[in-house]
């Protein structure tokens, strides 16, 4: 090997020509495998769109002027542009965000994202955050707030300074706090969900206890809320005017309902309810009734209680609208992480998929790394669901169909951590060729 100076002196004399790569043909690598690894069914696509250097995506949504928002578990709020195929940071939040659990913050952090139907003139998006707070604070809390969005040409951004408050959720610890946004456009609602704050370890201890705040009305945790889009709450929300219920509920008996998914067809709701963590126990995607309770923690999957393989004991418990167990995990993995996904609606576009997908559900799992997709028929009822795509190099966390007919999806890979693999990516039709 040369020694330093002798190197610097052959490089000097162009004797040495060093092959060092770049962070692009770096970038071009890791996306070139992570496109070879996914496996889809034929005449589909997979691209991802932004990959790396945006730590911890977790939640997605089409705004009013077109462009595609995603939002990071740390704050970060980004806009992609489909025409011009870019991205930009459009507002950071602070926080409460750990780069690993088990600390204070544990999954606190900013979530979901909505647009407010006039936002093409009044700019408001809607954010599901847990704002900054002291290290060992007693008050940690959700929030979901209203912002502007204040537009420059094609450079917006969020104005912190424009927060208005719509509803505060006791954060009672750092575990499983929901967050998923979304507005339904057959009766203007806001949606909002939110997680039990139950420690996994602790649930043989709490899953029988009636005062769990999942079953507990009066509590926000473990709930689907219901707000005007002003922050008021709607006259016809199933528990207004019961003194022993906080009248924002619209559903209760949840264990950590994350992502969200509403039908602009039917208005039907779904939300992704991510489950227990032993090999036995399942994973959900719920439709919502009005007053509907699913059960946590004390029934669980197709309403089995939590512990001793006995019948749920909650006569009401709503059964789920799609379920699978943990023992089904490819390759012997017994976790799992329930994604939801659109009811597909064909938009008139030529990206729209083949018409027997037309009407049925996407969703995914995180841990596992795939998308299933599950016919509906014409009662309302799921059919046997199918392999769509797997093999992504990070889960998915969030999805969304497009105005193109596409499905988009932002992938998390890391663990609290950012990674590589974060994207914002997207599955496409493939062009017929031609004479098909």
């Amino acid at each position: 090997m040369l020694k330093p100076c002798l190197m610097a002196a052959a490089l000097a004399l162009g004797l040495v020509s060093l092959q060092i790569p770049s962070r692009a043909a770096d970038a071009d690598s890791s996306r070139e495998k992570a496109i070879a690894a996914v496996r889809l069914p034929k005449g589909f696509r997979y691209e991802p769109l932004v990959m790396g250097d945006i730590p911890e995506p977790v939640a997605l949504k089409f705004a009013p002027d077109g462009r595609l928002w995603f939002t990071g578990r740390r704050g970060h709020i980004w806009a992609y542009d489909l025409t011009q195929r870019t991205h930009q940071l459009i507002g950071e939040l602070k926080v409460c965000w750990e780069p690993t659990p088990g600390r204070e913050a544990k999954e606190r952090g900013l979530h979901g994202i909505e647009f407010h139907p006039g936002f093409r003139t009044n700019g408001w998006v809607y954010l599901h955050y847990a704002p900054w707070a002291p290290t060992n604070a007693t008050a940690w809390s959700n929030r979901v707030s209203r912002f502007t969005v204040v537009t420059s040409g094609r450079t917006p951004s969020l104005d912190p300074a424009s927060e208005k408050i719509l509803i505060t959720i006791p954060s009672l610890r750092g575990f499983h706090q929901g967050g998923a946004l979304a507005i339904n456009p057959r009766d203007g609602k806001l949606y909002v969900t939110c997680g039990d704050n139950n420690v996994s370890s602790d649930t043989e201890k709490f899953w029988n206890d009636p005062q769990n705040p999942p079953q507990v009305l009066s509590a926000l945790q473990g709930k689907v809320l219901r707000l005007n889009l002003d922050g008021s709450i709607p006259t016809d929300n199933p528990f207004v005017g019961r003194s022993d219920a906080h009248p924002a509920v619209f559903t209760y008996g949840h264990r950590n309902p994350y992502s969200i998914n509403v039908d602009p067809v039917t208005g039907e709701v779904f939300v992704g309810e991510v489950g227990y963590d032993r090999p036995v126990d399942w994973e959900e995607i719920n439709r919502l009734q009005a007053g509907g309770n699913y059960g946590w923690p004390r029934c669980m999957g197709t309403n089995a209680a939590t512990f001793g393989g006995t019948p749920c004991p909650l006569p009401d418990a709503v059964p789920p609208f799609i379920a699978y167990h943990h023992d089904n995990g490819a390759g012997g993995n017994a976790g799992g992480n329930a994604t939801s996904g659109p009811r597909y609606r064909p938009t008139g576009q030529s990206g729209d998929f083949p018409a027997r997908f037309h009407g049925g559900v996407f969703y995914g799992d995180y841990v596992r790394k795939w998308i299933r997709f599950a016919p509906v028929d014409a009662t309302g009822k799921a059919g046997t669901t199918e392999p769509f795509a797997r093999g992504f190099t990070a889960g998915p966390m969030a999805m969304e169909q497009g105005p193109d007919g596409a499905l988009y999806l932002v992938e998390y890979g890391g663990w609290f951590t950012g990674s590589p693999q974060d994207k914002l990516s997207r599955i496409v039709r493939e062009p017929a060729a031609p004479g098909e």
